[in-house]
């Protein structure tokens, strides 16, 4: 089968009746030979773990698989929710063209007249799978037309790629004057000679490297937008821009969430890296990674070791050479590139007599041929008109070209003091800024016609720019970090920082519910909300931390839910922290217990019963019955994992007669489940069956979507105990 040249894997969701477990398991052992090769991966409910929500576990898939196969038996068309709820879903896909739609008869059924008999049925004229002679005969043939499937659905993938053209929303647009052609130091194009060294045949790591404000991420983007077609847009924009803390495992989850494998981050540290190979592997794809030189330096060394061993073409954007990789450099613009460059800049200016009679060559040599600066020195003289004189206070002064000329912009007259303001707000925001939050944040509250006059002075002197259609502003590369440097020693520089967390406090407090909107309105703000509680945590505003934690977690769990462990992780040590300085012992039961999950998932055992424990001797010391219950309980699932079933079964069972004591049904109805699962695995199916019973009844009873899973469990040990 060929590779598939589109964004992910396809995604195969199988709908079937529990009663037909068996016959699935013999379809999906026909199908392996799929997955082997990383052309399907296929999802059924049976991958829904404890403590997730069922049903929209579900609907979620539902709305993610790229192919759905419905196993019609009798008893799927008798099961309420096969049929009518996740068939219904199925054909609204199936019409649309968003998925393909094939119903697999398992059993002889009268399916005449129903919505799913206009479909392709599957084994050949819908002939059910136990009716033929040869079953494998039927698998067989049931495989070859998913396979068959699948290789429509690639192909109609690859097209719409081809014809959209898919570039990752996050690469730079192209420069308003234009992209001007540069040549390296020998005369050699340098678009045309990154376009060879990033071919998808060549799989090289590139750098191109050259000091700030030279052009490094216009050129990067240019390239990128050149192979759109070679690369049938797999291309991934990422680097620290993006996030307020960039680490390797960051940019795993950035290569996985824009190549359309978002699930991919919550995939195990240990199995993550391998994954994202894997993915890249599928089909040529580019990674551009941009401003190299601002990831934290510990970080470093880890993503470039990831990079070099990446199956794909890299290109990353640094003020420095990297070794074990192909270099690339780029400085100053030569004289003719200048010369071009200042007559688009003059071109675009918005009084152009001001440049009359002015010998451009002054403005080349002020700028050094940096072409950052000579946007900034020919929007001050546009600014002030007086381009002389302006020429003259620039050639003066302490630092290179880029720092002058950046002082003397932040300290025009025009600029005024609102620019000002402005500007150091919107260097605190990462990646970019709403306008309500930046009036905020620079202290304007909401008077948005004066916030939108300060960025007009910002946007006249090339120190802004305008994101998502206007909607968000941003400062990029030299001069964000020209303008942090600035707020860091700004006399009221803490004011800009305050009001920056207390505006994203508010924001997270007022999404802090575990709802689809709320998430989409946290995700839309993540690098915002991290880089708050940075703040809050450097400036050791503790009970501000804890009230971040507790907003974007607590209730939402928001960041597991999404997948972004590295985060959550560096975030609940940073709660944890502020939980011992305030002394508040509660929250440092809450907060150790919280990341010991988090530890456990990502399989630092140690590190994880020794948080557990820490949760648990303090809520034995405050007396909190609760949560020595919920403790107890945790504590028995990692026995449980480590195959101490003893030791887990006894602290189930005191989790168990706490949460009696106190009433607790949820509580209780977990501690049989786990105690159920106990003696199904040490062989005792009566006393399995005795306790999964009572879990779903208390289940059922709470109208929990545990109830399901309970069920099935009963199902399994009551079906082995006949057999």
């Amino acid at each position: 089968m060929p590779s598939l040249s589109a964004d992910k894997i396809l995604e195969v969701f199988f709908s079937y009746s529990h009663r037909d477990e068996t016959l699935c398991d013999e379809l999906n052992a026909h199908l392996a030979a799929l997955r082997r090769q990383s052309v399907i991966r296929n999802w059924t409910d049976r991958k829904i773990t404890a403590g997730d929500d069922w049903r929209d576990e579900i609907e979620k898939h539902l709305d993610s698989a790229d192919l759905i196969l419905l196993l019609v038996s009798s008893d799927f068309l008798n099961s309420d929710f096969c049929y009518l709820i996740e068939t219904s879903r199925a054909l609204l896909r199936h019409e649309s063209g968003d998925a393909r739609v094939i119903p697999v008869i398992l059993r002889p059924v009268d399916w005449q007249g129903l919505a799913i008999s206009k479909l392709q049925a599957l084994p050949k004229d819908g002939k059910p799978v136990n009716s033929w002679t040869d079953r494998d005969e039927a698998w067989l043939n049931v495989a070859q037309g998913v396979r068959k499937a699948i290789e429509e659905m690639a192909g109609r993938k690859a097209q719409r790629i081809r014809e959209s053209g898919l570039l990752p929303a996050a690469i730079p647009r192209p420069p308003r004057v234009g992209f001007v052609a540069r040549r390296d130091q020998k005369g050699r194009d340098l678009l045309e000679r990154l376009r060879e060294e990033i071919a998808p045949e060549r799989r090289q790591i590139v750098t191109l490297w050259g000091p700030g404000g030279m052009g490094k991420t216009t050129l990067a983007a240019e390239s990128a937008r050149a192979m759109a077609d070679r690369f049938q847009g797999r291309i991934v924009w990422t680097g620290p821009q993006l996030r307020a803390d960039f680490t390797a495992s960051g940019l795993l989850d950035e290569i996985a969430t824009q190549l359309g494998r978002s699930d991919l981050r919550t995939t195990p540290p240990a199995e993550k890296p391998e994954l994202v190979r894997a993915l890249l592997a599928e089909s040529p794809a580019l990674v551009v990674l941009d401003n190299f030189e601002t990831i934290p330096k510990e970080s470093q060394p880890q993503i470039v070791e990831w990079m070099i061993g990446a199956p794909c073409s890299v290109l990353i954007t640094t003020r420095d050479k990297i070794d074990h990789t192909r270099s690339v450099s780029i400085a100053a613009m030569s004289p003719e590139e200048s010369q071009d460059f200042v007559s688009r800049l003059i071109e675009e200016a918005h009084d152009r007599a001001s440049f009359a009679g002015l010998d451009r060559d002054l403005i080349i040599e002020t700028a050094e041929r940096n072409p950052l600066v000579m946007q900034w020195i020919v929007a001050q003289i546009d600014e002030a008109q007086s381009p002389r004189d302006a020429l003259a206070e620039l050639r003066q002064g302490e630092g290179d070209a880029a720092l002058r000329v950046f002082d003397r912009s932040f300290d025009l007259d025009q600029l005024g003091d609102d620019g000002r303001a402005a500007l150091l707000a919107l260097s605190l925001f990462t990646p970019n800024a709403s306008r309500e939050s930046l009036a905020d944040v620079a202290g304007f509250g909401t008077d948005l016609k004066r916030l939108n006059e300060a960025v007009r002075r910002l946007a006249r002197l090339w120190l802004v720019v305008a994101k998502d259609g206007g909607e968000r502003l941003a400062i990029e590369g030299l001069t964000r970090e020209m303008t942090r440097a600035r707020i860091n020693k700004f006399s009221n520089g803490g004011e800009f920082k305050q009001r920056y967390v207390a505006n994203f406090l508010a924001y997270a407090e007022s999404h802090n519910q575990p709802e689809p909107e709320d998430y989409d309105a946290l995700e839309a703000e993540r690098g915002n909300l991290l880089g708050a509680m940075d703040i809050a945590f450097e400036t050791q505003n503790w009970r501000t931390v804890m009230r971040l934690m507790n907003a974007i977690s607590a209730n939402s769990n928001w960041l597991d839910v999404r997948g972004y462990w590295d985060e959550a992780k560096e975030r609940g040590k940073q709660a944890l922290t502020a939980s011992h300085k305030s002394q508040d012992e509660e929250s440092i039961a809450i907060y150790a217990h919280n990341l010991a999950i988090i530890y456990q998932d990502q399989g630092d055992l140690d590190e994880a019963r020794s948080l557990y424990q820490q949760s648990l001797d303090i809520e034995r010391k405050l007396g909190n019955q609760s949560g020595i219950a919920i403790s107890l309980h945790q504590l028995g699932l990692f026995a449980q994992a480590q195959g101490d079933l003893d030791e887990a079964r006894s602290l189930y069972q005191q989790s168990l007669d706490i949460n009696r004591k106190l009433g607790n049904q949820s509580g209780i109805a977990n501690s049989l489940g786990q105690l159920g699962r106990l003696a199904e695995d040490t062989g005792d199916k009566e006393e399995a069956a005795r306790l999964f019973r009572e879990a779903l009844i208390i289940f059922e009873k709470l109208r929990s979507p545990s109830a399901e899973i309970a069920r099935r469990s009963l199902e399994r040990v009551e079906e082995q105990d006949k057999s």
